[in-house]
């Protein structure tokens, strides 16, 4: 799994905030907002983890059965695929 930009993982006034870098001399404003887990699943891809092993890792995290997890993650990354985040 792969996002379309590299992204760093900040945490302001206890709010994660993902914030795009340059990629290939393109400037982006690009800037979101994500909860716990959100943060979490988003580090991972943005890491370049595979699905198989966000999930695991996901499991391992929280107190989810691995179902809950594979499902946590296939919504999550619906919502970036949606907002044209993923390549």
């Amino acid at each position: 799994m792969k996002l379309k930009n590299k992204y760093v993982l900040r945490t302001v006034a206890d709010k994660t905030v993902a914030i795009a870098v340059e990629q290939s001399g393109e400037k982006t404003d690009n800037v979101i907002t994500l909860n716990s887990t959100g943060a979490f699943i988003f580090g991972l891809i943005n890491e370049g983890l595979e699905k198989e092993q966000i999930c695991e890792k996901f499991f391992k995290e929280y107190d989810v059965t691995k179902e809950e997890a594979e499902k946590a993650v296939d919504s999550f990354t619906e919502s970036l695929e949606k907002s044209g985040l993923l390549a």
